[in-house]
């Protein structure tokens, strides 16, 4: 086994804990398996040591490779757990001490479903609630509290204080309650308890807790970045004081923060819980070549949370391409594709990556459009959306063809527009006015008039008349428009956008569905059809809606692919508001700025080969990539800069032309180097010891100079803007309280947060 230096170092550490932190690609797996072979060959017994992984795939994935090291070396492996399957033996153990009560297992989401509905039913009925908390946004959202309540130690109400949600969603608190009784009630555990129940027991029981621990001298825990509070606590108390814990991890890929992950655990916690550990870093990746390394490092070092580490491509990695595309018309998707199938690519060597799944939405259509097969993992397929159906129901209300909808799917793009916006009833009653509707879709108003008993409450019986005047309005609407204004006018006369906001529990949730929307808007103006036309084409593209066999080109989420690799990864909709995601009615906090920044991170680094970044025409994006610049020009009030910032801080023009001469080594004849922000660019020759220099820069003749151009003014900054001070150094906008008094907070790298008065401080930007 070849092993780097990084790699030998970690493998042979001696005494106490150790931090690994690991770029993307960088052979964890092997440093680890090797570490266990070292630790075994040093006479440590298997039963003296635990492996502690995330999911299964990855438990199995290294138990196979640990396998084929030790077995040829006739070496016993020790265990591999999932901390899951960790805490299911403690489960066990404990119910025969009769410390937890003996409960079935339940593996099946829609029984947890079942009983989070009726959980939040029993709210309803008891205080008066509204039906919207019965939408399947909302049970999701209910369902993802009830996960991070189960990932954490402190009660509902505390932990829901902690996440800043809306005050509407606080039955919640109360909600959770009644899930938790009714679960006991039902004698039943979820894969949450598994860790959260023995958890609580240890920390409500010290005796639990000493009897748990001490029984390993070593623990290795893989993907550190992803840990949680209970996981966190359930690690403390199984190594005692006895093991020595090396965990493995990148910050710099912490991307799970709704299920409770914090970046502070790998940064500050581990150090606090596990005194005085060895730090080490993989910095070495095997995955993609020197441009794409360039470009991450541009990206990430403008996060705070994290450590100072480089990601370093490996001598004998590729040539990693970047390539920068513009989402006009026709979508740049379908020649992408052409143009890898004449490099001889498959549909299989190619990922498309989204933020949201709005984000597929045009690339969906264009696909079909181009009669390109494909399949979407995570989602409902575009013709599939509730959203788009509601939207194509509303066309058809508008052209009076309700009624020419195929009768099987008629009573569900009914249901769709019943509920978006949502009538704030009983699922089973707007299924049966959709009914009732599709069966006599020319008196349609008037049975959403009769629909109401008597004793249904007033408010909502002025729903159902307000629906029925915006349908008749709708009907009114003239068919010999065109499609795309007519869908302008809906949204605006359903208020569509502004019942997303309000039903969501996750801003996530709310501008994914309002994306969708404007992205169908956005093909219905660009095909500038009337409505008839343009619902004949919505027909023949459905023709094709079919997942197809064999090989197909995947339409995933960053989330979903996080751990995974492709030759080809395209990430499309890099709009600034889409990524970084900022709803219209929200700024961007520095914290979830940081988590954004993560996520693009992850995506670019899951490519080996090649990399297309598709964005919106931005003409100053152009300019600062062909300049060399790694700033976000943070616009004014009437300027507008589209692309994601993202691709602004990446740095995608220096990092592909210095990249490219890494590549060519001696041979490299090209022009000398010429940028703006050479200053990672510089580190990261120094930690390859490369004799290329980049040159900086310099000012245009009749420019002012630096010191005066670039003093930022009150409406340039933001949270999460690298800023330069000429006392304090180096920092980072963490607040802006008061635009007009020009007050901002700063947090600097060597003295703490200040805060500054910013007509006086002169900041500059960096």
């Amino acid at each position: 086994m070849n092993l780097t230096d990084e790699q030998q170092r970690i493998v042979a550490h001696q005494g106490g804990h150790a931090k690994v932190s690991a770029v993307a690609g960088s052979g964890k797996t092997t440093t680890m398996v090797a570490r266990v072979r070292h630790l075994l060959e040093q006479g440590v017994a298997p039963q003296q040591m635990l492996v502690l992984m995330f999911n299964r795939s990855a438990r199995d994935s290294f138990a196979a490779a640990m396998q084929e090291l030790l077995q040829p070396a006739g070496l016993s492996p020790p265990e591999v757990r999932t901390f899951h399957s960790l805490g299911l033996r403690l489960v066990g153990s404990f119910t025969r001490k009769k410390f937890l009560p003996a409960h079935t297992l339940v593996t099946e989401e829609y029984q947890l479903e079942k009983l989070a509905k009726s959980a939040v039913r029993r709210i309803i009925d008891q205080d008066g609630g509204s039906e919207e908390w019965l939408s399947g946004e909302n049970l999701e959202g209910f369902l993802t509290f009830i996960d991070l309540v189960k990932s954490d130690t402190m009660p509902a109400g505390k932990l829901f204080s902690s996440l800043q949600l809306a005050e509407r969603f606080s039955y919640f608190i109360e909600a959770f309650k009644i899930f938790e009784a009714e679960r006991q009630a039902l004698k039943i555990r979820s894969y949450a308890d598994l860790i959260h129940e023995p958890v609580m027991a240890m920390l409500g029981n010290p005796q639990l807790a000493d009897w748990a621990a001490n029984h390993v001298d070593h623990i290795i825990v893989d993907e550190y970045q992803d840990i949680n509070e209970v996981q966190q606590q359930l690690l403390k108390i199984i190594a005692g004081h006895r093991a020595q814990v090396m965990v493995v991890g990148d910050v710099d890929q912490c991307i799970y923060e709704w299920r409770g992950a914090k970046p502070e655990y790998i940064t500050k916690r581990f150090a606090r819980d596990f005194p005085n550990p060895a730090t080490y870093t993989l910095s070495y990746t095997f995955r993609y070549g020197h441009r794409l390394s360039l470009a991450a490092n541009h990206l990430i070092v403008n996060n705070r949370l994290r450590d100072r580490k480089l990601c370093l491509s490996f001598p004998t990695t590729p040539d990693t391409t970047l390539s920068c595309l513009q989402e006009k018309e026709p979508h740049p998707m379908p020649a992408i594709l052409e143009e890898l199938a004449a490099q001889g690519r498959s549909a299989a060597d190619v990922a498309v990556l989204v933020r949201m799944f709005a984000m597929s939405v045009p690339v969906e259509l264009a696909l079909l459009d181009a009669h390109i097969p494909y399949r979407l993992v995570g989602h409902e397929q575009v013709f599939a959306c509730p959203e788009i159906k509601a939207l194509s129901g509303y066309l058809h209300l508008c052209q009076g063809s309700l009624g020419e909808i195929e009768a099987d799917a008629r009573p569900d793009i009914i249901e769709a527009m019943l509920t978006h916006p949502h009538l704030g009833v009983k699922r089973e009653k707007i299924s049966e006015l959709a009914a009732n509707i599709a069966g006599r879709p020319e008196r349609a108003i008037e049975r959403i008039l009769a629909a109401p008993s008597s004793d249904t409450p007033h408010f909502v019986q002025k729903r159902f008349t307000q629906t029925a005047e915006t349908w008749h309005e709708i009907g009114m609407l003239p068919s010999s428009a065109k499609a795309g204004q007519i869908l302008e006018t809906v949204i605006k006369k359903t208020n569509l956008f502004d019942f997303y906001r309000n039903i969501s529990s996750r801003i996530a949730t709310a501008e994914n569905r309002i994306k969708t929307c404007q992205a169908f808007v956005r093909f219905a103006k660009r095909l500038d059809l009337a409505v008839a036309p343009f619902l004949e084409k919505i027909r023949a593209l459905q023709q094709q809606d079919a997942a197809p066999a064999g090989d197909s080109l995947l339409i995933t989420s960053i989330h979903r692919a996080k751990g995974l690799e492709w030759p080809v990864v395209i990430l499309p909709g890099l709009l600034d508001g889409s990524f970084p995601l900022i709803s219209d009615d929200h700024e961007m906090t520095f914290d979830n700025l940081e988590d954004e920044r993560r996520l693009f991170y992850v995506a670019m680094t899951r490519a080996r080969q090649q990399v297309f970044f598709i964005h919106p025409p931005d003409s100053r994006f152009s300019k600062m990539k062909k300049a060399g610049k790694a700033r976000y020009p943070q616009p004014k009030a009437d300027e507008d800069f589209p692309a994601s910032r993202f691709l602004y801080e990446s740095n995608l023009g220096l990092s592909n032309r210095l990249g490219e001469a890494i590549q060519q080594g001696e041979n490299y004849a090209g022009k000398t180097i010429i940028a703006q922000d050479i200053d990672v660019a510089n580190s990261y020759l120094n930690a390859i010891n490369s004799p290329l220099k980049p040159v900086q820069r310099p000012g245009k003749p009749g420019k002012p100079q630096a010191s005066n151009r670039d003093i930022l003014t009150i409406d340039e900054l933001a949270e999460g803007l690298l800023v330069r001070h000429s006392i304090f150094g180096n920092g980072v906008v963490t607040a802006v309280p008061d635009r007009r008094r020009e007050i901002a907070q700063v947090l600097f790298d060597l003295h703490g947060e200040k805060t500054l008065k910013v007509d006086i401080a002169k900041l500059q930007p960096r």
